[in-house]
């Protein structure tokens, strides 16, 4: 890796950055500083809860949802000021006021949330039910599901489930994992008639990410990322990155994928558009998870029975820079920006 300008992560303690940790109901008690402010909602599986992650401070306030909650992946819905959760344990979308944190809202998914994904017009908010082996559509705006769409008979007889979900303009993409013959597979749905109108055959454990006209699937199995065009599904690009798993794409068409088994070494990796590798960096905790990129940082979750860690990585057009860990609930799984 020495042609690469890879930084190590500069341990939490040695940086002077401050930290403080609030555990709060959601019954309205909100966060002090960040209603004003960009922040990052993490989905904390293990606690049942979500943490907020104020971005200018990185002061972090956590709140539980209802329940014997196992929140697994969220959705910030700026439109209506809410923040969408997906439930495993209760089988249902939970509405948080972005501000309070209050419950504002649920709706009843299919069994076996995973993966979710809010159009960029905050109209659809496609779900994963792995168990189910469904696909939940919800009306953002109603919380509501408009349809629900089963997986295709021929990949259930595979032993194949739906895991990622990525949804923009007339497209939706599913990845499919756990197949006979230890592949994966995308599938293409119209967001208009929620049919299926094409799929790839992929290396097993595909996750997506979607901008322009170009589909990225990151291959923890086949230790790759590969670039799609989404209309016709021909290939463009592909790079080797090692365990390949979480991916994020920049609006400056920077290619931001975790090397989740890697135990923090070569743990995040930044891609050009074309996917040439220009900078790796290493985390202090390991199992890099899903990850985001906000107002110049990169936020990283570190998953695990025992897990509570977010890695906050300076990001631009360099590479990656300074970093430090904050503490969230257990095993934070999704996230995402709140971009204010």
């Amino acid at each position: 890796m020495s042609s690469f300008r890879v930084r190590s992560l500069i341990a939490a303690a040695s940086l002077a950055v401050p930290l403080a940790v609030v555990g709060t109901s959601g019954s309205g008690v909100s966060a002090d500083g960040y209603h004003d402010d960009d922040a990052i909602v993490v989905a904390n599986r293990g606690s049942g809860d979500v943490s907020v992650i104020d971005a200018d401070t990185l002061d972090v306030t956590t709140f539980d949802l209802p329940g014997d909650a196992e929140p697994m992946y969220v959705s910030h819905d700026g439109r209506r000021d809410r923040v969408l959760v997906g439930d495993r344990a209760s089988s249902t979308i939970v509405a948080l006021d972005d501000e309070t944190f209050e419950v504002v809202g649920t709706v009843a998914v299919g069994d076996g949330v995973f993966h979710q994904w809010l159009d960029p017009n905050r109209r659809q908010l496609w779900v994963v039910g792995d168990t189910s082996q469904t696909v939940s559509v919800v009306d953002a705006g109603r919380l509501e599901v408009s349809s629900t769409i089963d997986i295709p008979a021929d990949l259930v007889a595979r032993g194949g489930k739906p895991h990622d979900v990525f949804v923009k303009g007339r497209f939706a993409f599913v990845s499919m994992l756990g197949l006979d013959d230890g592949s994966g597979v995308v599938l293409r749905y119209s967001t208009r008639t929620f049919e299926e109108t094409g799929r790839i055959a992929t290396g097993a454990d595909p996750h997506l990410y979607v901008r322009g006209g170009t589909l990225y699937v990151a291959s923890q199995g086949a230790s790759t990322v590969t670039s799609y065009r989404t209309a016709t599904l021909d290939e463009r690009d592909r790079t080797e990155v090692p365990n390949a798993h979480g991916i994020w794409v920049t609006r400056r068409r920077e290619v931001l994928v975790t090397n989740i088994a890697g135990g923090g070494e070569d743990a995040v990796w930044d891609l050009d558009r074309r996917l040439r590798v220009g900078d790796v960096v290493d985390t202090a905790v390991p199992t890099p998870h899903n990850l985001v990129e906000l107002d110049g940082h990169v936020y990283v979750t570190h998953s695990g029975a025992t897990a509570d860690q977010v890695s906050v990585i300076h990001h631009d057009r360099r590479g990656f820079g300074d970093s430090t860990t904050v503490t969230v609930g257990t095993n934070p799984f999704g996230l995402a920006p709140i971009d204010r």
